[in-house]
């Protein structure tokens, strides 16, 4: 196979495939050329990959074509030409950071047919293998997978850092363990906002104060830390909908695009709410927002309110 086609909207997942693929293929450093569609003619990269070298081996033209797509005027004809009578030493493969791609398009329609198009989507279910493969390939083991990922996110460079420092940590015993991933894991932004929610939703003051008190003892602002409660609530709300209508945990990771285990968590949570309660919360978010912003209440004060008892 000389055509590739990889796209997905999370860029180093895009990139590892890529560089999976140019290792497979045993291309040198030296023998990879990089364009981006919107920076030069496809004539020139076609010209490129026509060229032979005599002292070299295979090589492998990268074209980005993210935000080239979007133009109407590109003339695909040399590269259809092309197909038709290509160099055997010369790979060609189109990248697009997005999560879809238009299979209307010409070029899209001609790689689907000539070459091989690869969707990289970050799943849970690719996450948790990408974990098991790189721990099995080194003969680690993991107590718990999902509990890891739950403190890393879903972040490929993350993941891969955090393991690389487990498995140092880990080195003579082969087996990570939770109480492991505790003390070497600062919990990411996005988990400790989650907890922020859990514990307002659950009543718990005392650790809704305190995880307030650490937000803003790390310089974030009341405003934005009621923006992303809203976003919490607003999930809440979502998944207690769906579960309303009889859809299962599976059917609202897919539908809203979400980590299961978010899913499986906030199914929890809302279970002793009504969607009423949820919207009303969400209500005086917004509400509280707005005073703030207007200066109707101190920033500080009004969301400690709203933490303290959110029913009021």
């Amino acid at each position: 196979m000389y055509f590739y086609l990889l796209y997905g909207e999370d860029k180093a997942l895009v990139n590892k495939k890529l560089n999976e693929q140019l290792d497979d293929l045993k291309i040198r450093k030296e023998n990879i050329i990089k364009y981006n569609l919107e920076e030069v003619n496809f004539d020139d990269i076609i010209k490129e990959a026509c060229m032979v070298s005599l002292f070299s081996g295979s090589k492998a033209i990268i074209v980005d074509i993210t935000t080239a797509l979007d133009n109407k005027n590109l003339d695909f004809s040399v590269f259809e030409k092309y197909l038709d009578n290509y160099n055997e030493k010369s790979y060609l493969f189109f990248v697009s950071y997005t999560p879809r791609v238009d299979t209307r398009k010409k070029i899209i329609k001609l790689l689907q047919s000539k070459g091989k198009v690869l969707e990289l989507k970050k799943d849970d279910k690719y996450l948790y293998n990408y974990v098991l493969d790189s721990l099995n390939k080194d003969n680690y083991k993991m107590e718990d997978i999902n509990y890891f990922l739950n403190k890393t996110g879903s972040n490929i460079d993350n993941i891969t850092s955090e393991l690389d420092k487990l498995k140092l940590n880990s080195l003579s015993s082969k087996l990570i363990k939770n109480e492991d991933i505790d003390f070497l894991i600062e919990a990411n932004f996005e988990e400790e906002i989650f907890a922020l929610g859990n514990a307002v939703i659950n009543n718990d003051k005392n650790k809704s104060l305190a995880l307030y008190h650490d937000f803003i003892n790390k310089g974030y602002e009341p405003v934005y830390i009621i923006s992303l409660l809203g976003n919490q609530f607003r999930f809440l709300f979502q998944v207690k909908r769906l579960l309303n209508k009889n859809k299962t945990l599976e059917e609202i990771a897919s539908i809203l695009e979400a980590n299961f285990y978010r899913v499986k968590y906030a199914s929890r949570d809302c279970y002793n709410y009504y969607e009423e309660d949820l919207l009303h919360y969400l209500k005086k978010l917004a509400d509280l927002d707005k005073n703030i912003k207007l200066g109707h209440i101190d920033k500080n004060l009004g969301l400690e309110l709203f933490l303290i008892n959110k029913n009021l």
